[in-house]
């Protein structure tokens, strides 16, 4: 969908992708030399260790389901074939998320322009991408949530310029990656029959690919009933008891002021609304192209809202739709000030971005969405740092991400399992108490309010802290 003239400056728009990259990748060197965070270090790293010395497999039961917990297993497949083929080192093993990362960037960059055969369109988008915290927290972790963003702006590019067996390859790829990918079968069931009811497609064409989608549908379906055939079940029983509806209108507020709020997006998704507003007519020569992909992206972000919202809730989660929904905003932003100002508006981005990912990096508050993730695993290394050379010499308290990487080696912790450790705060025989911030205890907080323990070691990076006290 041509809309806008072809730029004379093409090759400085490549230099300054090309220049993104090199920023990116120096911004997150030291995250390839950390060890695993959170969810990466005792769900997904696990499984696709077990996977790799397995021998890498797309079948459900392929290891032991604990460890994949009923998840489709694409990622896990590639992950693991990756570090067979190149090893299981810190910084191979986060090479992997990052060549994907890599990919979502100049994806978005060649997709962008494909649509608006406008580079500065295009480097609007990627920027704006690459200046989300949540972006660059993901984008080392050994997690699917950049791996799913990749495949979405490609099924929608595909399913766009009406290549179709591009579109189902990569539709499948996403379905047989993770349960929430499923939000674009009724996405694209719901846009294809509304080309067809406004004749933009014809009948003939239109039931082909309403009959493909669902082609892909049951081919990515085809994993849970091999599971249940296998193991008894579809979904990982624990994850089908936590779905409820008791929670969805707190859940699905909550998800919208991640995608369209948190972390200075609402910015960006102000100025791209104010944007469209004040140009809006100059869009009617192509306004049904333009508000096709619109209602299909809408459909995305909803869906995917509405699914998070059923589900066990994570912020992660939400990350893949974000990309598609920005690229929309840059887009307006960039029609707006296309041949006006366009270095001012750079710079502007610029400040804004450098201002969003300090404000990340300095949060006291550590997850797996925002950079201050790194200032706390530094604090964790020097926690078992001191705790292999000074090992526990009575039952020491932890909570249960620190008891997760002080007990396996496939974390990136440690060499040998600590011993001594309990996960129960109010055990008698407790002596030692590890207290970290990314998980309180109100238990041990009155511990320590009251004084009932003291201090004996702190590891500190920057604001991040990990402190043993003992009784």
């Amino acid at each position: 969908m041509e809309i806008m003239p072809h730029s004379k400056k093409a090759w400085i728009y490549h230099v300054a992708l090309g220049l993104i990259v090199i920023l990116f990748i120096v911004f997150k060197w030291e995250a390839l030399h950390l060890p695993f965070f959170w969810d990466e270090a005792w769900v997904y790293m696990p499984a696709i260790r077990a996977m790799a010395d397995n021998g890498p497999s797309l079948l459900p039961g392929c290891i032991d389901p604990n460890l994949y917990t009923g998840h489709p297993l694409l990622f896990y497949y590639l992950a693991a074939t990756w570090i067979n083929l190149f090893g299981y080192s810190l910084p191979v093993a986060h090479a992997f998320p990052m060549l994907i990362s890599i990919s979502l960037l100049w994806s978005i960059y060649f997709i962008s322009f494909k649509w608006s055969k406008s580079y500065f369109v295009a480097i609007t988008s990627v920027l704006l991408v690459f200046m989300q915290p949540i972006f660059l927290t993901q984008s080392t972790f050994l997690l699917i949530e950049v791996w799913l963003a990749l495949l979405f702006v490609w099924t929608f590019y595909f399913y766009f310029n009406r290549q179709y067996f591009g579109f189902s390859i990569v539709m499948l790829l996403a379905l047989w990656s993770k349960e929430s990918a499923f939000v674009l079968v009724p996405c694209f069931l719901l846009v294809a029959a509304h080309e067809w009811f406004y004749k933009h497609r014809s009948a003939k064409e239109s039931l082909l690919l309403l009959g493909n989608i669902i082609l892909v549908f049951a081919l990515g379906f085809s994993f849970f009933i091999l599971q249940k055939i296998k193991l008894g079940w579809y979904f990982f029983p624990r994850h089908a008891n936590w779905i409820n509806f008791s929670d969805l209108f707190y859940k699905f507020k909550l998800a919208l002021q991640i995608v369209f709020i948190d972390q200075m997006r609402f910015v960006i998704f102000l100025f791209g609304a104010a944007s469209f507003a004040y140009t809006y007519k100059s869009f009617k020569a192509i306004e049904t192209k333009l508000l096709t992909l619109l209602m299909a992206i809408g459909i995305l972000v909803f869906g995917f809202i509405l699914f998070a919202s059923i589900n066990f809730f994570s912020s992660r989660y939400l990350f893949a739709c974000i990309p598609l929904a920005i690229m929309v905003c840059a887009f307006f932003i960039a029609h707006y000030v296309e041949n006006k100002k366009q270095y001012m508006v750079m710079i502007l981005l610029l400040y804004f971005g450098a201002s969003t990912i300090n404000s990340s990096i300095k949060n006291p508050i550590y997850s797996d969405v925002e950079l201050s993730y790194t200032r706390l695993l530094q604090a964790e290394v020097g926690l078992v740092n001191h705790l292999e050379k000074n090992p526990p010499t009575a039952q020491t308290y932890t909570s249960f991400l620190i008891h997760e990487l002080l007990s396996y080696s496939q974390n990136g912790f440690v060499k040998e399992k600590i011993h001594e450790l309990a996960t129960d705060v109010k055990d008698n025989a407790n002596v030692f108490f590890i207290a970290a911030p990314n998980e309180p205890d109100p238990y041990l907080d009155s511990l320590i309010s009251n004084k009932l323990v003291k201090e004996v070691f702190s590891s500190n990076y920057q604001q991040a802290w990990i402190k043993i006290y003992q009784k």
